[in-house]
């Protein structure tokens, strides 16, 4: 049990700087001119300086680049160094049309690489890591932006109706909508206002950013609340941004403690909880097959239970959607295939495959390792990774074994003392399945599944669900937590 806790339940420090680059996307100042170059810092929560970003404009005889770099580097306490990059380039041609974007990020020795070209109704993205290269293909709806709408907001009227439009993004090789609306009822002496940038994956939040507008509407920051700290980005001047300075030493306190101390009965049982959510930023909690939600007035209810939720959509479609491959759930590759095949023949139920099919990753991911976000294949071929990796790894399997599989993201509660932290919940992943009928959890991590197993996101094993759990959860109040006993009977 002591392995699998230390396996299972991830501090997550890399993910919590990789969501730093990922969620500081806009311009933090007017667009520099042709041929100049934006500076920018990267602030953490207490103030120190944890990296620097340069947005340039590249003017061409036959168009313009516009490249973004930005680089993170710092010490966590549980984890040592940390250094993230990541450097994007969109290329317009002479109209000013988006044709190409390339974006490539990299966490110490492990990257990726992704390309796409535009055309006037889809895009195509060659994905590119360690292990694998991968080709999709997202449509593009009429009108889709890839500025993150910072040309819309000169021309905006923040006291007026919010902005509402779609964007592409190719770090979740997706088109996302995006709302900006205020925060502030009023611009304050200085014209400056405060408003909310939120990104939604069809109806599910994945991620609000807090940005500053000056009066002519161009952002002074963006800032981005998440679990164990927060960070912002400011414009400065180039010598400031690239001072040479040591990696400051951040204590990122991935944690929320617990109310109660949880006994071993209420998490085998069904325990009820109610949250509020801070600044108002209300968002939809997801329903699995142990999961209900119940929203209302600004809160919303969950129960969890082994039988507590509806489970997640089990139409045709949605269950061919789940044992499709994907980027992350690599499930047609010849090595995900040959660990699967022997399990999918045996006449086992599927709950039964899913749990031999635990066993034979276990075989595979020996070494815990907390840095970074990894495909099933890539983790695969270390052979080591926590939480997240043990998800995506046992959800590839389920698909190669052909059941229908997603991935959980959200928190876990544990008891006993995990670096530094005892009676917390923690970020956490674990595998969706639909077996037998119906929409099941399936822990690799921590062997079985239990009432403080929180659902935030639902998704593929894709970075973005991952790192949108870790920022929902910073969003959460804990109003109340009860556990729901059956009522004796009476004689």
């Amino acid at each position: 049990m002591l392995r699998a806790m230390g396996q299972g339940i991830s501090r997550r420090a890399a993910v919590w700087a990789s969501l730093a680059l990922a969620s500081l996307t806009g311009t933090a100042a007017a667009a520099p001119e042709p041929g100049d170059s934006a500076w920018y810092v990267i602030v953490a929560r207490d103030g120190a300086t944890i990296g620097h970003r340069s947005h340039e404009n590249v003017p061409g005889p036959d168009g313009r680049r516009i490249v973004d770099v930005q680089q993170i580097d710092l010490v966590e306490q549980h984890h040592g160094p940390l250094h993230l990059s990541r450097r994007s380039e969109v290329r317009e041609d002479a109209a000013g049309r988006t044709i190409a974007i390339s974006e490539e990020t990299r966490d110490g020795e492990t990257w990726v690489r992704s390309e796409a070209r535009i055309a006037t109704d889809a895009a195509e993205i060659v994905r590119t890591s360690p292990s694998d290269r991968r080709t999709v293909r997202v449509a593009l709806p009429a009108g889709v932006r890839f500025d993150d709408g910072d040309d819309l907001l000169p021309g905006w009227n923040p006291l007026g109706a919010p902005l509402d439009f779609r964007n592409f993004d190719i770090g979740a090789m997706a088109v996302e909508r995006v709302v900006i609306e205020r925060l502030d009822p009023a611009p304050d002496s200085e014209g400056r206002i405060a408003v909310a940038r939120r990104r939604y994956d069809g109806e599910a939040l994945r991620g609000v950013a807090r940005l500053v507008l000056d009066r002519d509407r161009r952002i002074v920051s963006i800032s981005q609340a998440m679990l164990g700290g927060s960070i912002t980005l400011r414009a400065t001047d180039r010598d400031t941004a690239l001072r040479k300075r040591p990696a400051p030493n951040v204590p990122l306190e991935l944690s929320i403690t617990s109310p109660f101390r949880i006994s071993d009965a209420a998490r085998r049982g069904h325990i009820r909880y109610r949250f509020s959510f801070i600044d108002g930023l209300a968002f939809g909690l997801p329903e699995t097959g142990e999961q209900r939600a119940a929203p209302a007035n600004g809160t919303a209810t969950i129960d969890i239970c082994e039988t507590c939720g509806p489970g997640l959509p089990d139409t045709p479609d949605a269950l061919a959607d789940a044992r499709k491959p994907t980027p992350w759930l690599q499930s047609d590759s010849a090595m995900i295939r040959a660990i699967a095949a022997p399990v999918a023949r045996l006449p086992l139920s599927d709950a039964g495959k899913m749990k031999l099919l635990a066993k034979r990753a276990r075989e595979h991911l020996k070494r815990v390792e907390v840095s970074g976000h990894y495909s099933a294949l890539d983790a695969l071929k270390r052979g080591a990774g926590d939480c997240t990796e043990d998800a995506v790894v046992l959800a590839a399997l389920g698909r190669a074994a052909g059941i229908p599989t997603r991935v959980a993201n959200g928190l876990v509660y544990a008891r006993q003392r995990f670096h530094g932290t005892s009676n917390a919940f923690l970020p956490h992943s674990w595998t969706l399945a639909w077996a037998d009928g119906a929409w099941r959890s399936f822990d690799l991590s921590l062997g079985d599944f239990d009432a403080t197993h929180i659902a935030l996101t639902v998704g593929d094993g894709d970075a973005r669900s991952v790192m949108a759990a870790n920022q929902l959860a910073s969003l959460l109040r804990w109003d109340a937590m009860t556990e729901v006993r059956p009522r004796p009977a009476s004689r």
